[in-house]
């Protein structure tokens, strides 16, 4: 292992090539701005105004499998809670059939005042992306529906520049990367994060009492759930090998391999220690950046289970979760053994963070953060 690798997680060193890390990234710049020109006559088309204390429906729209996933259940599940069971609608798109005349269906059959989409939902080329990101933002802005667009892999070139033309004139991107990182290579400055993932409080209260009745194990259990990627691999490969020999078994499952939301949900709650990565996964020639880390589904997920979170750090910053109190960080493979092992030796220190780290999440899921975020950009348009 090369002392960068050391150094970053597997994660690799900031460059600044010219073409590779300066220009190309950028290229979703001007390809926003003619997409922008080709949508701006919609805003001069658009239906008769909406009324401003018009009630909010929010639309939340995903694939077929992608309703099957624990994200988009909590998504959806949480927004209820913050907005009222009545006033949130979840639109499905079959893929295996054209996107635009489901979405346009879906859009006149509900009426929403607002609208959640994820850019991994349509084509997943560019020119599908192109052609549907294009024809989607015509329709939403003549529609006068405002999107509010999720974008998971933020340095991902070509969902970002769709997740741009969607909201090109009204609307919030939330992304779980930092947006101050970010804004270089982003065409407009209605993008936050990074924001924790939406848990519910139908699912907290849930997890709480399913850990206050778990009985624990003689030994304190090491988790890693969670899609398994490169360079993630290696890491937990060499991580794994680490603690072994120190006779600490770092069980690893895969996110989704088989398991069930439920499942998904009791592997966490059946961990005193959780460790995850904020490494990022795609292929090189479609991310820009790929040495920015970014905050993971864990910190939301496991803290609300009670498990005591390792992680990698969230670069630029996450203002949700305070390291030391609520998790403990490591930016190398001896640094996550040696949190690891920390945690795993003392009983009283693995309480305090996992009380802690459960603590802030209850807050913020009780006090909706998700969404209140997103809200606060749209109240000021």
């Amino acid at each position: 292992m090369t002392s960068e690798e050391e150094q970053r997680g597997f994660n690799p060193p900031q460059t600044s090539r010219m073409w590779r890390d300066r220009l190309l990234p950028r290229s979703v710049l001007p390809l926003f701005w003619v997409a922008w020109a080709l949508v701006l006559p919609a805003r001069f088309l658009r239906k008769s105004p909406r009324i401003m204390d018009t009630p909010r429906r929010l639309a939340i729209e995903s694939g077929i499998i992608g309703w099957t996933h624990v994200y988009f259940e909590e998504l959806f599940a949480s927004a209820q809670e913050a907005y009222g069971n009545s006033s949130v609608v979840k639109q499905t798109i079959d893929r295996d059939c054209p996107y635009l005349p489901q979405m346009r269906a879906n859009m006149r059959r509900d009426q929403p005042t607002h609208v959640v989409l994820d850019v991994r939902t349509p084509g997943q080329t560019w020119t599908k992306s192109w052609w549907q990101g294009l024809r989607t933002a015509w329709f939403l802005t003549r529609c006068r529906i405002t999107p509010i667009v999720v974008l998971t892999d933020a340095f991902y070139r070509r969902q970002r520049w769709h997740a741009a033309v969607l909201t090109a004139f009204s609307g919030v991107v939330v992304t779980f990367a930092n947006a101050e990182i970010l804004r270089p290579v982003f065409p407009h400055r209605r993008i936050i994060g990074p924001l924790p993932m939406p848990v519910s409080v139908h699912r907290l209260e849930w997890l709480e009492q399913e850990r206050a009745n778990r009985v624990p194990e003689a030994e304190p259990r090491v988790q890693f759930i969670g899609s398994i990627y490169p360079p993630r691999d290696r890491f937990l490969s060499e991580v794994e090998k680490r603690l072994a020999d120190s006779h600490i078994t770092l069980r690893v499952n895969r996110d989704k391999a088989g398991t069930s939301n439920e499942e998904y949900w009791r592997t966490l709650l059946a961990a005193d220690i959780v460790v995850t990565t904020t490494l990022q996964g795609p292929p090189r020639h479609f991310m820009d950046w790929i040495w920015v880390q970014q905050a993971v589904f864990r910190f939301a997920e496991a803290t609300a289970a009670g498990a005591a979170l390792v992680s990698a750090p969230v670069d630029g910053g996450f203002p949700y979760f305070v390291e030391g109190r609520d998790y403990l960080e490591f930016v190398s493979v001896d640094d996550a053994v040696n949190r690891v092992k920390e945690l795993y030796a003392s009983t009283d220190k693995r309480r305090q963070i996992a009380e802690h780290g459960h603590h802030t999440s209850s807050i913020h899921i009780r006090d909706h953060a998700f969404w209140r975020a997103t809200d606060e950009v749209l109240n000021k348009q």
